[in-house]
């Protein structure tokens, strides 16, 4: 998208009144000035102190309003994006061919700790692995993500891969808090990639229960522009259904969009389907790969 030269109407509105309102005041004081008005002096302070309160008055207007709508313009406080190109509304146009950054979660903007999670329900040792075996790194897990059987039917489906260990899996799932552990290195990686003016969304295979767990883990998702949890569309990666929608819903082309996961089969999809894709396995290398696609934040 191209910058918009031409100044929106109500910029032009507003300086138009400052310039009538100056000028009145300056024509005033000429006049007082060649007839010898004992108000000269007055009307000169006047002057002065409206050459400099009316252009501010207008600055925090134009800041307010772009404020309250969301909208870059000429007095938004971001001087490190006057060097950048923007839109019509005055947003940052991201440099490069990327214009969205899609992220998964799990071990990206978060960490998975599922191991911890279950130490910290007192298994450790021989246990421990087999508590993971037969939940979290079963094929029964993905059922979590989907999202179509209840809970107690997939708890169910664990103790059935480990019938011995029956009383330890329930304990372990009778809840999920702390399952994910926020990163503080995700909120100001995503405002650095919006202020840099990219769409920034998250597609993850992730389930209510653990989401309702895990809401300091996800507080993030304030600061993005949206996405998908797999759990509220019954579908997950690397199905191509569920990339489709996002592409779908958040209007994306899918040549100009980058997604992040530290699961190769589910990149591998992402580039099957048209997209850039990256294996995440740490922010430096991520960053430079990003670089590497002309994404600069």
């Amino acid at each position: 998208m191209e910058q918009n030269s031409k100044t929106p109407m109500y910029k032009r509105v507003l300086a138009i009144i400052g310039i009538v309102i100056l000028l009145g005041m300056y024509i005033n004081l000429f006049i007082q000035a060649v007839t010898g008005s004992p108000e000269t002096f007055n009307t000169f302070i006047y002057c002065a102190a409206a050459t400099v309160a009316i252009p501010i008055a207008i600055w925090i207007f134009i800041w307010a309003a772009g404020a309250v709508f969301g909208r870059h313009t000429m007095a938004s406080l971001d001087l490190f994006s006057s060097n950048k190109r923007h839109d019509k509304y005055g947003n940052v146009i991201p440099d490069g061919e990327i214009d969205t950054v899609v992220f998964d979660i799990g071990n990206v903007l978060v960490d998975f700790a599922w191991e911890k999670f279950i130490e910290d329900k007192g298994f450790t040792g021989e246990i421990a692995e087999r508590i993971g075996k037969a939940s979290v790194l079963s094929d029964d897990w993905k059922e979590i993500d989907r999202g179509v059987l209840p809970i107690d039917e997939i708890i169910g489906n664990f103790v059935k891969n480990d019938p011995e260990i029956k009383e330890q899996i329930e304990k372990t799932f009778s809840d999920f808090n702390n399952i994910c552990i926020k990163r503080e290195a995700t909120i100001p990686w995503i405002t650095a990639l919006k202020a840099a003016g990219y769409k920034v969304l998250y597609l993850s295979n992730y389930s209510g229960q653990v989401l309702e767990g895990t809401k300091e883990a996800m507080a993030f998702r304030d600061v993005t522009d949206g996405g998908i949890l797999s759990y509220t569309e019954h579908m997950i990666k690397p199905d191509r259904e569920i990339y489709d929608l996002l592409v779908e819903r958040y209007n994306l082309t899918p040549s100009k969009t980058v997604f992040i996961d530290d699961t190769p089969v589910n990149v591998e999809a992402a580039k099957n389907y048209g997209w850039k894709g990256i294996v995440f396995k740490d922010y430096k290398q991520v960053k430079e790969e990003l670089e590497k696609l002309g994404v600069k934040y």
